[in-house]
């Protein structure tokens, strides 16, 4: 996987960004990504040591259901709204009304922050199945584990 580094502390600003991940590190372990990730981003610099990333990042990922765990597709589409400030400030800052992501400046990876929101984002339960369906799925069940029902209910 390829990363994409920029230096934060030079250039000019806007900087935008139009580009499509096939996959990002730290995706794992919410399921496999279906299509490409797609980001528009926009960075502007709000002050000396704050950024501002806004945009768009969507992303279809294919993810067990928790409940009868069959694949399901979960389909995101981000608006990003997001703070950048250089790491050495993560334990100064206070909480400020910006969500911030902390990062290196000089070696800022694009990859990291789109990976970041999108975990953030990620729904924590994933369930295809209503809760109807599933009282269903265990009545069913519940009558298949009882083979001699039959006989049972001829004696009563």
């Amino acid at each position: 996987m390829k990363h994409t580094l920029l230096n934060l502390n030079e250039g000019s600003f806007p900087i935008k960004l139009d580009k499509k991940f096939k996959d990002l590190h730290g995706l794992e372990d919410l399921g496999q990504v279906k299509d490409h990730i797609i980001v528009k981003l926009i960075i502007e610099k709000f002050s000396r040591v704050l950024f501002l990333a806004k945009g768009n990042i969507s992303v279809a990922i294919e993810a067990d259901c928790q409940t009868c765990f069959k694949k399901t597709l979960i389909k995101l589409s981000l608006e990003t709204d997001v703070g950048i400030k250089d790491i050495k400030y993560e334990n100064v800052d206070k909480k400020e009304p910006l969500e911030i992501h902390y990062q290196d400046l000089e070696n800022f990876n694009i990859n990291d922050l789109v990976s970041e929101e999108i975990y953030l984002n990620f729904p924590s339960i994933v369930t295809c199945c209503t809760i109807e369906s599933n009282e269903k799925l265990e009545e069913k069940s519940f009558n298949k584990i009882r083979p001699f029902q039959k006989i049972r209910d001829l004696i009563k």
